[in-house]
This record gives structure tokens, C-alpha cells and sequence, in this order.
């Protein structure tokens, strides 16, 4: 378990990285930047409940947090994108 949280600290930071990439090459306006928190919120939950009840030994509720919260990650991240990052690439 604690592995789990060590590497979900290292995917929170490279998030951040990630995110601060995006400012520098587009104009991210408040719909954007709640897309990708609820994305990067979504994927957080979903990668916690999976590892842990996999850990747990309880693999369909893993795979029920997979779905449940990996699938509107995805969503969000892809809308997200398409809607509100890409058409505003700075110049």
C-alpha cells in the first residue's frame, strides 16, 4: 500500500508538470482548467480504489472503480481537450 501512494505522488506531480507544459503552450480559460481537474480528480479516485481493492483481494469491486471512475476520467480528459485546450493554441 505504500507503494501505491508513492507512485500516486509521483502521477500527482507529473500532472503538475504536465499541466504547467500546457500553460506554456495554450490559453487555458476556466473551462478548461475544471475539465482537467475533474479529470485528473477522477483518475486519482479511480487509480486508489482499483490499487486498493485489488490489494484488498477484492477484484470486482477493483474493476467496478475502473469503470466507475476511470471511464468519465477519460471523458472529461478527452472533451476536455477537444472543446476547450486545442482550439486555443497560442501563436
Amino acid at each position: 500500500m505504500g507503494l501505491m501512494w508513492y507512485l500516486m505522488g509521483m502521477g500527482t506531480m507529473a500532472a503538475i508538470w504536465a499541466y504547467v507544459s500546457l500553460l506554456g503552450r495554450y490559453q487555458l480559460d476556466w473551462k478548461a482548467n475544471l475539465g482537467l481537474f475533474a479529470a485528473f480528480g477522477f483518475a486519482w479516485i479511480c487509480i486508489g480504489w482499483s490499487w486498493g481493492s485489488f490489494a484488498e483481494g477484492e477484484p470486482q469491486s477493483g474493476a467496478m472503480g475502473l469503470i466507475s471512475f476511470g471511464l468519465p476520467a477519460l471523458i472529461l480528459l478527452v472533451m476536455s481537450w477537444q472543446k476547450f485546450i486545442l482550439p486555443n493554441k497560442k501563436a
